[in-house]
């Protein structure tokens, strides 16, 4: 069974009003207060904001994320530079997570922050080990959490680095955060004429800075420190995104749609090219993260994606885009006995926190359907559901003239010529052109791509639709033997069947019944009194894979990403799918470390 998905959280103590880490015995900043401190050593040490102006990105790594005062001064100044680069990112590797309430209660008295210190909390993930992403600011600013062992969290970042926040408990108290190795991967990603700064100028961390290129010298600190290191690196080059800002995408749907949103954000126009009339979905979806008995990767970057969706989806509301989003809760029941044991081993052994999952027997989870269900089984507080189809309008409307949609546009082959990639249709006629192209139209991106040998198939799925019914109140989502989801305007949503070999677009009359009795298996009696020959209900198909993740990312051919193979988890993987497609295509810094973004990579067929 593996070790806890969880990492230990900070103890903070109040030592003479400021914040103490009993773990490290060290204050966690100086007493002449943490803003003075991020303002003089990182800011001013970086040479910010000057150096970010006029720049398109500008990327920011930090080691100790701490109470997050360095990142909400820096997002503060950003904020108050008309000259400020358009995207922000921001990184930081924090091994020991401070937990959010008591974020909540050492920010409080940043007064200037306490604005941004509430969008930071409403973001916060739990201790989660892994990268964790969040926007703000419209995805003007990016933070990107790497909640883990700083080595091992640096080494899995794919990003270039303009600046260096050197930050943490004291070399002498947290020599682990201060390594000759740790330096190196910071030099590794560094990009050309990246600064950095810390407050320490302990001998190590010189010799650590000089042998991995950085030029390092003393500059004046902020009192009560005489002194503080400021630097640069001399030994990088400039990495450049390939081509012009423009993509060509196959397929409008779900992932194809997400991805033009994403490039949007970053300045790109996108052409949508799509075989249907318009997408469709079904009325409502859930989304939950992935848990099984060996925590296989899967599940670990479920739980990233998990995040970083119900972030992405919260800033739909927030925005007044109406997506029927909706943070009801999951409760995917066992289908037996020895299921149930399993389950509540899993949980026991691998820590998840009360706020992502936690295990309930049956008394427990008939209190949280309010009516009874058929035994114990996991709950997931965050667990949601919301529209795909309407999700799918917000992000056009978001994309705004950045994108454009054509319908009923079947491209029968794709050609790359020179610098382009080129679209063709049956009768040979240029469709469009793009220096990018991404393929996102489901299971039919194995005979566009041919060559990147993709192992997709095609599963039909139905869904039933019932009307409202006092006596089948429910408010939270239940899942196992399928699901039964409320759905926003009154009624409930069952589903799906999952037949491979079935072309049929049809709603089927025995297919209701089939999920009729799906429901009754986890709600006694939910079917009472209903026929199915009455029912309304919707058909679609899911792309699937072999190994269950996602096909997402550049391929192996220049200017070609894929989006595709989502299943049936597009509200899960689609978000985090995206921005890992925008980001390899802009050259920003990814979402997911090197080996979990490499598991989702088309090339992954290849070898």
């Amino acid at each position: 069974m593996p070790t806890s998905v969880s990492l230990p959280t900070a103890r903070i103590e109040q030592r003479d009003g400021e914040p103490f880490s009993a773990e490290y015995g060290d204050v966690y900043h100086s007493a002449a207060g943490a803003l003075a401190q991020a303002r003089h050593v990182f800011l001013g040490g970086n040479e910010l904001p000057a150096r970010w102006r006029g720049r398109e990105s500008f990327t920011i790594v930090e080691t100790g994320f701490g109470l997050g005062l360095n990142f909400l001064a820096t997002w503060d100044a950003w904020r108050r530079d008309d000259r400020a680069c358009q995207r922000l990112h921001f990184i930081s590797v924090e091994g020991t997570p401070t937990e959010g309430t008591d974020l909540a209660r050492w920010l409080e008295p940043c007064a200037a922050l306490v604005p941004a210190a509430r969008e930071l909390l409403a973001s916060y993930p739990p201790p989660l080990a892994g990268f964790h992403r969040v926007h703000f600011d419209r995805g003007s600013v990016i933070l990107t959490l790497l909640f883990g062992d700083a080595r091992a969290m640096l080494s899995q970042l794919v990003a270039r680095a303009d600046a260096f926040y050197l930050d943490g408990f004291s070399p002498a108290l947290n020599p682990g955060a201060w390594t000759p190795e740790v330096v190196r991967e910071l030099a590794r990603i560094a990009a050309a004429g990246a600064t950095v700064a810390t407050w320490t100028v302990a001998g190590g961390v010189r010799t650590a800075l000089a042998a991995a290129g950085f030029e390092v010298e003393r500059t004046a600190g902020l009192p009560p420190k005489r002194e503080m290191l400021t630097g640069h690196f001399t030994r990088a080059e400039a990495l450049r995104a390939e081509g012009g800002k423009q993509a060509l995408i196959i397929g409008g749907g779900l992932a194809g749609t997400l991805v033009a949103e994403r490039l949007a954000a970053r300045g790109w126009n996108s052409q949508i090219l799509d075989a249907r009339a318009q997408p469709s979905a079904a009325s409502v979806g859930l989304v939950r993260p992935i848990v099984n008995l060996r925590d296989a990767l899967n599940a670990r970057v479920s739980r990233s994606a998990f995040l970083h969706a119900l972030h992405h989806y919260r800033q739909f509301q927030r925005e007044g885009m109406g997506i029927d989003f909706a943070e009801r809760g999951v409760l995917q029941l066992a289908d037996d006995a020895d299921e149930a044991a399993r389950f509540e081993a899993i949980v026991e052994a691998q820590g998840h926190p009360d706020s992502m999952l936690t295990y309930v027997d049956a008394t427990s989870a008939s209190a949280l359907a309010a009516r009874t269900v058929r035994g114990p089984g996991w709950w997931f507080p965050r667990g949601a559901v919301l529209s795909a189809s309407r999700l799918i309008a917000a992000a056009t409307e978001r994309a705004g003239a950045l994108l454009e949609r054509q319908a009923n546009v079947r491209v029968d082959r794709l050609e790359r010529s020179g610098d382009a990639w080129r679209a063709f249709d049956a009768q040979g006629k240029l469709l469009a052109e793009a220096p990018h192209v991404v393929v996102a139209n489901a299971d039919d991106a194995a005979r566009l791509v041919p060559e990147a040998r993709l192992r997709l198939a095609r599963v039909r799925g139905q869904v039933t639709y019932l009307p409202p019914d006092p006596a089948r109140r429910l408010d939270i989502v239940v899942s196992g033997s399928g699901y039964v989801a409320p759905l926003p305007g009154g009624g409930h949503c069952i589903g799906a069947t999952y037949q491979h070999d079935d072309a049929d677009e049809h709603v089927r009359a025995h297919d209701h019944r089939e999920n009729l009795e799906r429901a009754a298996s986890m709600l006694p009696g939910f079917d009472a009194g209903v026929l199915a020959r009455d029912l309304a209900g919707w058909t679609g198909f899911r792309t699937t894979v072999p190994d269950r993740l996602p096909v997402v990312g550049l391929a192996a051919q220049p200017g070609l990403a894929l989006a595709t193979g989502l299943g049936s988890r597009g509200l899960l993987w689609g978000p985090l799918g995206a921005e890992l497609v925008a980001c390899e295509l802009a050259g920003d810094p990814l979402p997911l470390g090197r080996d979990a973004a490499g598991a989702l990579s088309p090339r992954r067929f290849l070898s």
